[in-house]
């Protein structure tokens, strides 16, 4: 009898137990859902997130906060800042759901991120060792050798990014090779409107800008870690807005593949981007801080990239060379390199169609102090001569030709062979 009534009282006391925490529980969900009960899990939610940023690099403020916060939130006013007050990300609002007991650990793991008007500012200043995001999320408690590295970084299933502004920032500077007053010549070309590149001064230096903007799109299996070796990696399941790469803006209508960013260089696959006329594929590299010997790492990024376009309008790519004619199209695979003389374009492939004029085979262009052709193989059946007159900066010595065919090869030097008497120049029009 004395068993059975210590048996009864400790189920009543389990089941005492089960309806307690069950009601602290729901308690805690009521309070979490107040004004005062977001004020006091927000404010242990900002401490547990500020334990991922460098207290004398970077801050983060959230003026307002909605939903129950154990499971997700809705975030009004957010802003993440450095040690200086400059801005690395301020979003209108944004909309999380999450594992509140990652919070508390350096590996945060968030299911879903929508992000409202974000305006995101990366950049690395004249003089910096750091970009603004690494030195944010720079570690500053010395690490305990003793112990397996524990990797610090933000692991997101999916993310929204609904009108953002993402602005990137590079330190510039003229080649150190030219004599000094050819420097200042680039430096003030540079700073004008009519630059392709947008640059501007701060302080001591100069910085270029890279702005992407009205962009809306989705990213998966997002994975950011600032300053790891293994480095931050998105998925882009569609991506939409303009690029202003240069002065005159990439218009992409749609984007997809993969991008990774480490600590020296940026490497990115997109087997599928389209432009208002066109449809190609990239792929490629670009260095930050990890260049061949004989570059200046003051004049910026170098590039390595390879780009395959099926259905390639030339008016879509004016954004690279103002020039190209806006009524040619057709397919060709480009490889774009940063080189000594400056930024080499090679064309392969190449079938290129325009009024008056198809021209198939290979060439190259070198894009630096001036315009020159290398490695040019290609065949034109017919040729307009204004055609290649709109692509050159001061023209041809010979205008208003057509030319019934030609054949043009060479290395630095080119050849012209008439094919038969319809290669005969005659007067346009």
């Amino acid at each position: 009898m004395a068993r059975s009534s210590r048996g009864r009282l400790a189920l009543w006391t389990v089941g005492g137990l089960l309806v307690g925490v069950a009601l602290a529980f729901l308690v805690l969900n009521i309070v979490a859902r107040t004004r005062w009960g977001h004020e006091r899990v927000l404010s242990i939610t900002l401490n547990a997130l500020g334990k991922s940023i460098n207290q004398g690099s970077g801050g983060l403020v959230v003026a307002r906060a909605e939903g129950n916060l154990f499971e997700g939130a809705r975030l009004y006013g957010v802003r993440l800042h450095d040690g200086q007050g400059r801005n690395f990300v301020v979003a209108d609002s944004a909309h999380a759901t999450y594992d509140v007991r990652t919070l508390l650990s350096p590996r945060i793991v968030v299911d879903s991120l929508t992000l409202f008007q974000p305006d995101i500012w990366v950049f690395q200043m004249p003089g910096d060792s750091l970009w603004n995001y690494q030195a944010i999320f720079a570690s500053n408690t010395p690490r305990d050798t003793t112990q397996p590295r524990i990797e610090r970084l933000l692991q997101a299933g999916w993310i929204k990014l609904v009108n953002a502004h993402v602005r990137v920032e590079t330190p510039f500077r003229a080649d150190t090779t030219l004599p000094l007053r050819q420097q200042q010549r680039v430096i003030r070309e540079a700073l004008t409107d009519s630059s392709p590149v947008v640059i501007r001064r701060v302080g001591d230096g100069y910085v270029r800008t890279i702005d992407l903007r009205r962009i809306q799109g989705v990213m998966r299996n997002v994975r950011f870690a600032p300053g790891s070796p293994r480095g931050s990696r998105f998925t882009i399941e569609s991506l939409a807005g303009n690029v202003h790469f240069y002065r005159k803006p990439i218009e992409i209508r749609q984007l997809q593949g993969n991008l990774a960013l480490f600590n020296d260089h940026v490497e990115f696959d997109f087997p599928l981007g389209r432009l208002p006329s066109s449809r190609l594929a990239a792929s490629g590299v670009v260095r930050l801080d990890s260049f061949p010997e004989w570059y200046d790492r003051r004049l910026g990024p170098a590039y390595d990239v390879a780009i395959r376009g099926d259905s390639l309008a030339f008016k879509d790519m004016q954004w690279l060379y103002a020039r190209f004619p806006s009524d040619a199209r057709g397919r060709l695979n480009l490889l774009v390199e940063t080189r000594p003389g400056g930024v080499m374009i090679t064309a392969r492939n190449a079938d290129l169609r325009a009024p008056g004029t198809r021209i198939a085979g290979s060439f190259g262009m070198v894009l630096g102090d001036t315009l020159r052709f290398v490695d040019v193989d290609v065949r034109a059946r017919p040729l307009r001569a204004s055609f290649i007159e709109r692509m050159l900066p001061d023209g041809l010595p010979v205008q208003g030709l057509v030319l019934g065919g030609a054949e043009i090869r060479g290395n630095n030097a080119a050849r012209v062979e008439e094919n038969d008497a319809d290669a005969a120049a005659e007067p346009e029009g």
